[in-house]
């Protein structure tokens, strides 16, 4: 039988003998090197199974490039950091530099040996299975469509968080894609192969909180007639990932906030504690901060949270990815309605170019699935969208009057010259000729000087 085989790094000439005699039962293969060794090179001969930095300076910044030399090599082996110096925002530090847990020195020596076999057995599991996790994860994943520079810097720093086990912070309006984004996360990450398990926070009664998160016993109140695992538990190894959560009582919070610190859940009517290993992922619609300044969501649990952050740009703030998230659309409603819809006409699609889309991309999805309701022959052309999108497309009297009023300075400032007018405003002849019309512009030239 091959035992787990650890790499220990320290900044220390100590032997670090506390921390050998506590790994000897297990009998892991153990190398020690020191911090300044040429990890990268390591790295090229060796496959460790894990990695232990162990950290005694006051300063940890040496020890987080040694945390990116080896994220270059591997991206998805555990490292565990031991520090004897700590504080909120060194663990946040070295959680976003990609270490996958924490430990301040003095540690248990309990606590530290189950973070080993947990990592351990995830990864043992996950290597043996698959190649790539993200084809073992039993959700459909829906791509993450876009092209523009800030969801292409988005896509690149979702691949660093899933390689790492940090809670995450996802914000943006809605209809912007957040869940998809915790989706695509987990399974991408080493917990690819365990339940990914979505809570609407605000759709959960506040009375309500404790039995759905926790769970019960049999008997814990009146209509307790079996026992039930509560979302945590039923999430065990995987990932919960709580919706809306800004929208939650500092109450409900506060109890959260208990579970994921001591990562523990206690269900109601029992006396048993249930350790839990999860992955938190949480989302809001509203700014994060302005909640914390108007003391509606708690500050230690925003910092608990706010670790790795992900905000999600409106629809208005990226138009130049709705053509690909048409195309993705139109080839969905096919297969759904089995239809073969040619994709929209040039106008249909620069209508949707002109919108605001407060409603972002499930709105568009919407306007989209619902132009199918029309039975369009051939491609999806301007008639065939949605009323009230047309009506948001029609031009109100400021906009003909601020355009009429255009036309005139750039006529006038030509003395009636057209053909230098339409150049000027940036239009065809033809295109200057069915604005004057649709005015009923009258030449009037300046009196000869």
């Amino acid at each position: 039988m091959n035992h787990p085989s650890l790499l220990i790094i320290r900044n220390s000439k100590q032997n670090l003998p506390d921390i050998k005699k506590l790994l000897l039962p297990k009998k892991y293969g153990l190398t020690e090197v020191p911090e300044n060794a040429d990890i990268e090179l390591f790295f090229q001969r060796e496959d460790p199974d894990l990695v232990l930095i162990c950290c005694y300076r006051k300063q940890v910044g040496d020890s987080l490039e040694v945390v990116d030399h080896i994220r270059r090599q591997n991206q998805r082996i555990p490292i565990i950091l031991l520090t004897k110096h700590s504080s909120e925002s060194r663990a946040i530090a070295a959680l976003r530099a990609g270490v996958t847990d924490y430990f301040k020195i003095p540690y248990s020596g309990a606590e530290l040996l189950a973070c080993f076999d947990r990592h351990l057995s995830n990864g043992n599991a996950r290597r043996g299975a698959v190649s790539e996790p993200s084809a073992a994860c039993s959700h459909q994943q829906q791509p993450l469509i876009g092209d523009s520079k800030p969801m292409r810097e988005i896509a690149a720093y979702m691949a660093k968080i899933a390689a790492t086990d940090s809670t995450v912070l996802i914000t943006g309006e809605t209809g912007t894609g957040k869940e998809l984004v915790a989706e695509r996360i987990h399974c991408n990450s080493l917990r690819c192969l365990r339940p990914f398990i979505s809570i609407n926070c605000a759709a959960l009664p506040e009375n309500l909180v404790e039995s759905e998160l926790f769970g019960f016993d049999r008997g814990a109140f009146t209509g307790a007639v079996a026992a039930k695992k509560g979302k945590f538990e039923q999430a065990q190894g995987g990932t919960v990932f709580l919706d809306e959560i800004g929208d939650m009582s500092l109450y409900s919070q506060a109890k959260i906030l208990r579970s994921i610190e001591n990562k523990e859940v206690y269900p109601i009517g029992s006396n048993q504690v249930i350790p839990l290993d999860i992955r938190i992922i949480a989302a809001t619609n509203q700014e994060p901060e302005e909640l914390l300044s108007g003391g509606n969501f708690r500050q230690d649990l925003y910092y608990r949270l706010n670790i790795a952050r992900i905000h999600l740009p409106p629809l208005r703030n990226r138009k130049e990815d709705i053509p690909r998230l048409v195309a993705y659309a139109i080839k969905k409603f096919n297969f759904q309605f089995n239809r073969n819809i040619k994709g929209l006409t040039k106008e249909a699609l620069a209508c949707l170019l002109r919108c605001n889309w407060p409603g972002n991309i499930r709105e568009l999805m919407n306007l989209l699935e619902a132009s199918y309701i029309n039975l369009p022959a051939g491609p999806i052309c301007r008639m065939d969208l949605p009323e009230p999108i047309l009506q948001q497309l029609q031009p109100t009297p400021s906009d003909n009057e601020a355009e009429r009023s255009r036309i005139l300075s750039a006529l006038l400032a030509t003395n009636w010259n057209k053909s230098t007018a339409a150049r000027n405003l940036k239009w065809s002849r033809m295109t200057l000729y069915r604005k004057i019309a649709k005015y009923k512009i009258v030449e009037k030239r300046n009196p000869a000087r």
